[in-house]
């Protein structure tokens, strides 16, 4: 639980400071800095967060479902067929996350408004967020699954039913950064 808030607050920290490095770049625009939050950087940024909070998710919620799965194959080693589509669960976020960062990427284009670049940041922020949580969540959902495959292998479908539950989650993100992305012209 704490690193899950640590690293929302390392997100919203991250997105201050994008929007500081704007507003500070706003006033200076006589500045010859190296780096300026133009549209391309703002969209780059969006795909950023997009790919990074969504895998991070994964990441960890395929940690928490994988050690399980390790732990109850000591006891069980011949329901690892059943094993693995649950400890694999959680790794959709991350390619939701990829799939979107590609998506608003392909959205660049010379000349761009900075307006556009700002839609195209906040477009990658549902599934960013979304992966993050529903993939710590849905890591914990398939662990029980896998706590109870282990004692009860016929439950196998009622384990996978409730880790699905959290994904629609993801799908939701997944499907407003979709609709975001594509009003953006």
């Amino acid at each position: 639980m704490r690193i899950t808030r640590l690293i929302i607050v390392l997100a919203i920290l991250l997105i201050a400071a994008g929007l500081w490095a704007q507003l500070g770049t706003a006033k200076e625009t006589e500045s010859k800095s190296w780096f300026s939050w133009g549209p391309i950087s703002l969209t780059l940024f969006g795909a950023g967060i997009a790919a990074v909070l969504a895998g991070i998710g994964s990441s960890i919620g395929i940690g928490i479902s994988g050690g399980m799965s390790m732990g109850a194959m000591q006891e069980r080693p011949e329901l690892f067929g059943r094993f693995l589509p649950l400890a694999a669960m959680a790794g959709t976020q991350g390619i939701y996350g990829i799939v979107i960062a590609v998506v608003i990427m392909g959205k660049i284009t010379p000349g761009m408004s900075l307006e556009s670049g700002w839609q195209l940041f906040f477009s990658g922020l549902p599934i960013g967020f979304a992966g993050l949580v529903s993939g710590i969540w849905q890591g914990k959902v398939c662990a029980g699954g896998i706590g109870l495959v282990t004692k009860d292998p016929s439950q196998f479908g009622k384990a996978l039913v409730m880790s699905v539950l959290v994904e629609f989650y993801a799908l939701l993100g997944l499907l407003a950064s979709i609709l975001m992305t594509a009003r953006i012209g």
